[in-house]
């Protein structure tokens, strides 16, 4: 329950990072209030402290495991969004980072 409940935070976190740092180039304003959304990363980064010490408890107290989740979380966020938000497809490289950070995931959960 606790690996779940990180994941989904991570999510959230990993979503909010990359519209903080990318919404500048679909929403001009968001390149306007560059302050703002710096001051937004304050959330962000509770976040993923909160995520962290989720994934250390529901990882029987290792770090590693929990750093590999967000890293694999992280890349899966960001090829959906980039992909969906700025029309940016997958190339065979990245298609092929995505499937060794789906495999990630995969080996920190069993």
């Amino acid at each position: 329950m606790l690996i779940t409940l990180s994941i989904l935070v991570f999510l959230v976190a990993q979503t909010l990072a990359w519209l903080q740092i990318n919404g500048q180039f679909i929403w001009p304003w968001a390149r306007d209030h560059r302050v703002l959304l710096s001051i937004i990363g304050i959330t962000i980064s509770y976040l993923l402290m909160v995520a962290s010490d989720l994934a250390y408890d529901g990882l029987d107290g290792k770090l590693w495991p929990g750093r590999f989740l967000a890293f694999a979380i992280g890349m899966l966020v960001f090829t959906i969004l980039t992909s969906t938000l700025l029309g940016e497809g997958i190339t065979f490289k990245s298609g092929v980072s995505l499937f060794l950070a789906l495999v990630i995931i995969i080996l920190q959960l069993i």
